[in-house]
């Protein structure tokens, strides 16, 4: 391993370039850096698919080049830190490299393991909990009282934004690691059992056409269902207070079962429509019209919004400030930008300029995700994710910030400082009881089903 990282700089620079010839001749200098035995070390193909090196990873795999002498990479070796390439993968959102490693065997059924990483974490886990990370998600999501208090509203809102071109790369993924990994029904089931809506709806949304295939979303409903007669059943032969705190507990577990299954029977009626949109209007002139169109598909279906739909002005949707990349500003490069990334509306004009030249393979894919997603926040990097203050908001902003919320978008729950954008006026009365909302909630799915 020590040997590997005297070479790390080097070896950097060739997978950025992406060169099969740079890599062999590197490899003919330095074998004793880069393999053990006849295996290519997982650090070199951990790195391969770190920088997105799409041919020098098929080169590894394959093994075929006779100056290799029989030497290749394994799809399936644990990295010391406890993870499998796809999960690596998985974190970078490069739906390619997940086509190549599965194509050479990879398993997506291999879960996370040790003391250096949170166990158990299959390479789906790790695409859906980065993309609950989310820039657009955040924003718009932690701080939105009706996310906290567990009303109905954010899903519309969830849906919408999930529906953004910039949205695609992160989905594609998700849909190609679900369409291989096992009981993934199972899967969708944990994330409403624990009433982790956000995660669900990603899950849902990507992976839907295979959830038809299996009679998934019946199956969902049934569970659904029955989980909350259970809870029905089981408060009326508790002889609790109306106001206790274990009153008070399922109640709200009662309506986050309600939230979900609102969402199985919106996506149920109008995902193929959501999903066949996304797939063809990658390059949407704006957001504007993104939102727009996804209203009408709600409405087409019957399971629109009552009342006041989404306003995109109240939406907060822009990318961090991230750095154009050398190649792009210099017109380098062989492949495009992702379409859902160069035509936001919400990058400027300098920062538009620029991606219309054409930057270096993988490039694009590291300034797509990095605009929207903080990569060091990773699932996979750290056992504990916490975030104090993010690096986008305004100092001018801090006067405004509330005590730390413990807020679960994804698997882990995360600390937060976050900005208060409502005023007291405006803001729900927190001591608004919970029988209106699963009224009202009621009604809505009356009309959806």
């Amino acid at each position: 391993m020590l040997k590997f990282y005297d070479i790390f700089g080097h070896l950097a620079n060739v997978l950025r370039k992406d060169s099969v010839s740079d890599f062999l001749n590197l490899f003919k200098k330095y074998r004793g850096h880069l393999v053990a035995g006849y295996v290519v070390t997982p650090q070199t193909l951990d790195l391969i698919i770190t920088e997105n090196a799409l041919r020098c990873a098929k080169f590894v795999l394959e093994g075929k080049e006779p100056k290799l002498r029989g030497m290749c990479a394994n799809p399936n070796y644990m990295t010391s830190l406890g993870y499998f390439p796809l999960h690596r993968t998985a974190q970078t959102f490069s739906a390619d490299m997940v086509k190549i490693l599965l194509r050479h065997g990879a398993l997506a059924n291999l879960r996370t393991s040790g003391e250096r990483i949170i166990e158990g974490l299959l390479p789906l886990h790790v695409a859906i909990e980065d993309t609950c990370q989310h820039k657009y998600l955040e924003d718009n999501l932690l701080a939105d009282e009706s996310y906290r208090k567990g009303y109905v509203e954010y899903i519309y809102k969830l849906i919408h934004l999930l529906c953004l071109p910039e949205m695609k790369i992160f989905l594609d993924t998700i849909r190609l690691l679900a369409a291989h990994t096992d009981n993934v029904a199972a899967e969708l089931w944990n994330y409403i059992e624990h009433g982790k809506i956000v995660p669900a709806a990603i899950l849902l949304l990507a992976a839907q056409r295979r959830f038809r295939k299996l009679n998934g979303f019946d199956t969902i409903k049934n569970r659904i269902d029955d989980s909350i007669l259970s809870m029905i059943r089981e408060g009326c032969g508790l002889q609790i207070g109306k106001y206790t705190k274990a009153a008070k507990q399922r109640k709200e577990k009662e309506l986050r079962f309600y939230n979900a299954l609102f969402l199985v029977r919106i996506l149920l009626k109008s995902g193929e429509a959501l999903d066949a949109y996304i797939q063809t209007h990658s390059e949407a002139s704006s957001h504007q019209e993104v939102h727009g169109k996804v209203s009408a598909i709600l409405q087409n279906y019957d399971v629109g919004p009552l009342g006041k739909g989404i306003c995109v002005e109240e939406l907060k949707c822009r990318p961090y400030d991230c750095r154009v990349p050398h190649s792009v500003l210099h017109g380098h490069g062989d492949t495009d930008f992702t379409k859902a990334t160069t035509g936001s509306p919400t990058l400027d004009a300098k920062a538009k300029k620029a991606v219309r030249r054409k930057p270096r393979r993988g490039e694009d894919l590291w300034y797509a995700r990095d605009q929207f997603i903080p990569i060091w926040r990773s699932v996979l990097s750290a056992r504990y994710i916490t975030r104090i203050i993010p690096s986008y908001v305004p100092k001018k902003e801090f006067a405004d910030l509330q005590p730390q919320t413990q807020i679960q978008l994804g698997l882990l729950e995360r600390r937060y400082i976050f900005y208060n954008p409502f005023s007291a006026s405006n803001c729900r009365s927190t001591r608004r009881g919970f029988g209106p909302d699963v009224s009202t909630l009621l009604k809505t799915l009356k009309r959806v089903m």
